[in-house]
């Protein structure tokens, strides 16, 4: 993201690519466009940005044409292939799921300050992570669009067995039913901290169609040349790699990470505050976001998700929780969650043994 006296500036390309989701979707993209108050004239150059309010009026219009709860992700899904220029391709000509995910996050890691994608490879596939270094307003709109976008990239391919295991959001729970998983094609858990894509291991190491190991080099060397290396993104999703190993030996202070990359605690300080946030904060943020992830994976018992985490005990973890999500980790929802059925047909059954009763 480009910062420009304290107004947030993001690149047109994704302005263009909603346009041509809208078009895709039988919207009128002129007529909105022209309501958002965006002329033609800015979306033409390759690498023109536009205000984050601009985003924000294309989105509430296209959010009155339609009114459906399920918007941002519909367009995600709808983004034709190539609306994101060398992006498309760059993920396109990788030889698997796996690799393309990687290639992205090197391509975000180059080209967008406060913005980017964390890839792991994780017990029975990998996780793809959305991670942003600076406040968005429009953060779960763009977050649930991206992870449209990123299912639609592989799902669309025929030949290819790419199917999502699991997807969080950042955005609030619906006030009713919606069409998520229905459209996403996975369990959908509302209200996280981050949003992410989890993926089984048969369609993380699907290989691609289209793989084109010289194109690939070539956009791979062209998205080197541009990396920063010490954007404040960058820094950030360094800490995190850490924490993931740290947490559990009890060394996660910020001494030993510091160390650990390579450089000075007062620098690493400063850098973080140049992303706005404190080592404290990214601590938090990463320890709130890994709960959630283990938890909704269905796996490790909390005791053990709490020494993961680096904890004390599991009192510590439930009491840090609540305090993130207020509820209980044992309450939060994860894929397999249902709603309590069998409770309100219990209470009805008493009813009507009340009613023969009397």
């Amino acid at each position: 993201m480009l910062w420009i006296r304290s107004v947030p500036f993001l690149p047109a390309a994704g302005a263009r690519a909603m346009l041509a989701a809208f078009d895709s979707l039988g919207l009128d993209a002129e007529a909105l466009r022209t309501a958002a108050g965006i002329p033609a004239s800015a979306l033409r150059a390759p690498d023109a940005v536009l205000p984050e309010a601009a985003f924000a009026r294309l989105w509430e219009a296209a959010s009155r044409a339609v009114g459906r709860e399920e918007l941002p992700t519909e367009a995600g899904l709808a983004v034709p292939f190539g609306a994101f220029g060398a992006l498309d391709y760059i993920a396109g000509s990788s030889p698997d799921v796996a690799t393309a995910f990687a290639a992205l996050a090197d391509h975000f890691r180059a080209v967008a300050s406060g913005f980017g994608l964390e890839v792991e490879e994780v017990e029975g596939g990998g996780e793809v992570r959305i991670v942003h270094s600076r406040s968005l307003a429009l953060r779960d709109v763009s977050d649930e669009f991206t992870i449209a976008v990123l299912v639609g990239r592989f799902r669309s391919r025929p030949s290819l067995p790419f199917r999502p295991e699991a997807i969080r959001l950042t955005r609030p729970a619906p006030p009713g039913p919606t069409r998520h998983e229905r459209l996403l094609g996975a369990p959908v858990v509302f209200g996280c901290s981050l949003s992410a894509l989890r993926v089984p291991a048969s369609s993380w190491r699907a290989p691609l169609p289209s793989a084109d190991p010289a194109l690939q080099r070539t956009l791979r060397e062209l998205s080197a040349r541009l990396d920063p290396g010490e954007g404040a993104a960058a820094v950030e999703q360094a800490v995190r790699a850490r924490l993931r190993e740290l947490l559990p030996e009890g060394r996660a202070g910020a001494a030993a990470v510091s160390r650990s990359l390579g450089m000075s605690e007062r620098t690493l300080q400063r850098r973080l505050r140049e992303a706005g946030r404190s080592f404290g904060e990214v601590v938090d943020r990463f320890r709130e976001a890994e709960a959630e992830r283990l938890l909704a994976s269905g796996g490790p018992p909390l005791s053990e998700v709490a020494l993961r985490l680096g904890f004390s005990d599991q009192s510590a973890f439930s009491r840090a929780f609540r305090r993130w999500k207020g509820t209980p980790p044992s309450a939060w929802p994860g894929p397999a969650a249902a709603p309590a059925k069998p409770a309100r047909r219990a209470r009805r059954s008493t009813g009507r043994r009340r009613r023969r009763r009397s």
